[in-house]
């Protein structure tokens, strides 16, 4: 698990995006109400560890269909990863334990799902979470090292802290 935080000093829609992460922005979603989350997720990874996008999330083909899918993958270090985005927030209350068990729980199974369900292959897999304090970061954190190794295993996972916990990246805008 990787901790780092991101200060954003510009609203989403006035970010100077690069071409891929207007390319992300723009294709069809798989729906829901992520795409700011997974758009900034690969321009974080693009600035700060020169990410490359290979595909979108409509772009990779599985088989079977309907099960868990990744948000994109893009190239880093010449290694290619699948990464599936989400945000750990709570709208009444605190983001506790339990939280943070069931987010992980989910995410890291589907993820594995996915990978062994695509028809595109990649190396590695990387869980983005994008969390709301650094206190939601460290619960995820303790839970994490808390998995088992086999929920854990091939998956890298980051953990985002935004200082603005208000950002639109936590709103359901779209």
């Amino acid at each position: 698990m990787v901790k780092c935080q991101f200060d954003p000093f510009r609203r989403f829609q006035d970010m100077n995006l690069s071409e891929m992460a207007r390319r992300m922005k723009e294709c069809p979603n798989a729906g829901g109400d992520s795409v700011e989350s997974e758009v900034m997720s690969l321009e974080l990874f693009h600035r700060c560890f020169g990410a490359k996008l290979l595909k979108t999330e409509m772009e990779i083909e599985y088989f079977p269909h309907g099960g868990s899918i990744v948000d994109y993958t893009c190239e880093m270090f010449g290694v290619s990863l699948g990464v599936s985005v989400t945000r750990a927030m709570k709208y009444k209350g605190d983001f506790e334990k339990e939280d943070a068990e069931k987010l992980l729980g989910k995410k890291l199974s589907g993820i594995a799902n996915a990978t062994q369900n695509a028809l595109d292959r990649w190396s590695k897999k990387v869980l983005h979470i994008w969390a709301t304090s650094a206190k939601v970061a460290d619960t995820l954190s303790s839970v994490y090292n808390d998995l088992s190794p086999q929920l854990r295993q091939d998956t890298v996972v980051m953990v985002t802290i935004v200082t603005q916990p208000q950002h639109s990246l936590f709103r359901n805008s779209r």
